[in-house]
């Protein structure tokens, strides 16, 4: 009889105290979420990727890793997994990208680190495929800067990607025939650099399916 009300008791004060099978020594089932990781850090970029790394945190089992397209961006998780570091690929050339990490384990999520910022590599050039006709199906080179602006010429010389200061397109990127003196296909969008999709004709105002492959020299 005693035996068994020792036991009752010992039941009783476990329940109270909130215990479960998977408590233990080994963090199995911690009482809280991680501490947010320390050390988050760009480690090398690409042409089209970012690599970031960040300190191993105690009781975690898993981290997340969140990219903006600004620092005050809304953020999009890119990564789960255990590994504290991560390649972000596929990315747009010549552009900046915001990046938070946080660590998680079974009684949730810790509060996400301070935005770090990583930026693709600027092309030296493109390799252009999928114009109608193959029209303008070539490798384009670094030229030089034009209207404040990258200047981008073709091998053979015969076709420039540039952003015109006057006419219908000015202050677009335009793929301009140098020999007709006309723009033959042009982007709807300001930027920088040339983007790699989008591009509609000039004429016609329809859309193509021209892709600029970017590499480095």
């Amino acid at each position: 009889m005693r035996t068994a009300i020792i036991v009752s008791a010992a039941i009783l004060l476990c329940l109270s105290a909130g215990c479960s099978d998977s408590d233990s020594d080994t963090g199995t089932n911690p009482g809280s979420a991680p501490d947010t990781p320390l050390g988050l850090a760009v480690t090398g970029t690409g042409l089209t990727n970012v690599t970031l790394a960040w300190d191993v945190t105690d009781d975690a089992t898993g981290y997340k890793l969140y990219r903006a397209e600004s620092e005050s961006g809304s953020y999009t998780e890119v990564y789960s997994g255990a590994a504290a570091g991560y390649l972000d690929d596929g990315l747009v050339y010549a552009s900046t990208y915001w990046y938070r990490v946080t660590a998680r384990n079974s009684a949730g999520e810790s509060d996400p680190t301070d935005a770090i910022s990583g930026a693709t590599h600027i092309p030296d050039g493109f390799i252009v495929t999928g114009s109608p006709s193959g029209a303008v199906d070539y490798t384009f080179n670094y030229h030089g800067i034009l209207n404040t602006k990258p200047w981008y010429q073709s091998d053979p010389i015969g076709l420039n990607i540039i952003v015109p200061s006057s006419g219908a397109q000015a202050g677009l990127w335009v793929f301009n025939d140098q020999i007709e003196g006309i723009n033959v296909y042009y982007h709807p969008t300001a930027s920088d650099y040339p983007p790699p999709t989008g591009w509609r004709s000039v004429v016609g105002d329809t859309e193509t399916s021209i892709v600029l492959t970017p590499f480095e020299l």
